[in-house]
Parts: structure tokens; C-alpha cells; sequence
């Protein structure tokens, strides 16, 4: 009865350790970063926020994000910049609250470079 208890308690936790790595969905992207800022009022957090235009390579719109919201990475006015990020989605956090399931690492910087507005031209 003892080895039963033991394996049921070896197979619960490989499950358990299975059904964790299941919970994100990783990906990697390329980035633009265009160089001007703008405030814009951030509903997530209920309040104005600096902001950076965001436009994933090969895509023709620019998104808002905030200046915040790419671990290890500093937004610089006046540069434009390309960048190899991880996105990362929480499943557990899909729909939840109005919050984001997304978050964002930056890997490393393919291009900086001094500029205005890419996004304007």
C-alpha cells in the first residue's frame, strides 16, 4: 500500500510540473520602436502613461504600448530602434479581469539609431 501512495504521489507531481509549462504560450517577435513618445491614458492601470509606438516586423499598423512595457528595455526619444523580443501569454490570465496575458522580455537589440519619426513618414 506504501509503493502505491508513492507512485501516485511521483505521477501527481510530474503532472503537475507537465500542466505548469502548459500554462504559456511563448513567442518570439521583431519589433520596431519608433522614436517619439506620446502620453495616452492607460485603462489597465487607470492612469496617464508614457507611451512608445510599437509595430511588429512585416505589419503595417503601429500600437500604443507603454514605455514600461518590454523587460530590459530603456525607450529612448529620439531613436528609432528594431528589437528581438519574447512574448509571453499566461493562459491562467486570458480574459481575467481586463488585465493583459501578454508580457514582453527583450532578448537583445538588433538596430539603434538616431532618427525622427519613422512612424510619421
Amino acid at each position: 500500500m506504501k509503493r502505491f501512495f508513492k507512485l501516485i504521489s511521483i505521477l501527481f507531481f510530474v503532472f503537475a510540473l507537465s500542466a505548469c509549462e502548459d500554462d504559456f504560450i511563448y513567442a518570439t517577435l521583431t519589433v520596431e520602436i519608433d522614436s517619439e513618445s506620446t502620453e495616452f491614458y492607460n485603462f489597465i492601470n487607470s492612469q496617464l502613461t508614457l507611451g512608445m509606438w510599437v509595430r511588429e516586423e512585416g505589419k503595417k499598423e503601429w500600437d500604443l504600448w507603454p514605455q514600461t512595457d518590454i523587460n530590459g528595455y530603456i525607450f529612448e526619444e529620439g531613436y528609432y530602434t528594431r528589437a528581438e523580443i519574447t512574448r509571453i501569454i499566461d493562459k491562467k490570465k486570458l480574459g481575467y479581469d481586463g488585465g493583459s496575458a501578454d508580457s514582453y522580455n527583450l532578448i537583445r537589440i538588433l538596430e539603434k539609431r538616431k532618427s525622427e519619426s519613422v512612424r510619421t513618414k
